[in-house]
């Protein structure tokens, strides 16, 4: 029997400078991508700039837990794991990968640097694979940033249906949530 690969996500961490945590990665925001990739029964791998356990704003230790997703991560041994052992880039080949979830990114997206978070990013997008970000506040995206929303951007001939099947997934769990 001929059973289907799965899926693929890779969770970029992005850490702060001069080894402070960053303050736009807490663990919910790790969490709830984590869990949803999961529950859709695909793979998820995490990586840091050079690999090894990131710093978490929210911690592990945190006795207040509110969130479900991250009630169910600090319950979860494999998952602690696997935060606490990620990839360094370096590691990454994007071909293992259907599509990338990054965490905390600032700065700007299209530099000349060969190396780091954005480079990689680049790569996916350059390979046709879809890339979500969830920024820090100084991405150099869009000179508001995206607010409360989010932002989804893409300019190939798949970009408008991928986007619209994207924002139709959004607005059922959100109406589904009772947010709108």
């Amino acid at each position: 029997m001929n059973e289907e690969v799965a899926i693929r996500f890779l969770i970029l961490i992005v850490e702060g400078e001069d080894g402070a945590a960053n303050p736009e990665v807490d663990l919910a925001r790790i969490a709830t991508p984590y869990y949803a990739f999961k529950n859709f029964g695909s793979e998820v791998v995490m990586a840091t700039l050079l690999g090894g356990p990131p710093l978490v704003v929210d911690g592990m230790r945190d006795a207040e837990m509110v969130e479900e997703s991250v009630r169910r991560f600090k319950g979860d041994r494999d998952a602690r794991e696997e935060l606490a052992d990620t990839l360094a880039l370096d590691q990454i080949v994007v071909d293992d990968f259907a599509a990338a979830f990054c965490i905390g990114l600032s700065g700007r997206i299209w530099t000349d640097a060969n190396d780091g978070v954005a480079a990689l990013v680049r790569t996916f997008l350059g390979t046709g694979r879809p890339v979500a970000l969830v920024p820090g506040k100084h991405l150099l995206v869009a000179p508001e940033g995206a607010g409360n929303g989010l932002l989804i951007l893409g300019d190939n001939d798949d970009s408008p249906l991928c986007a619209a099947r994207a924002l139709i997934n959004v607005v059922l769990d959100m109406r589904q949530d009772g947010r709108i």
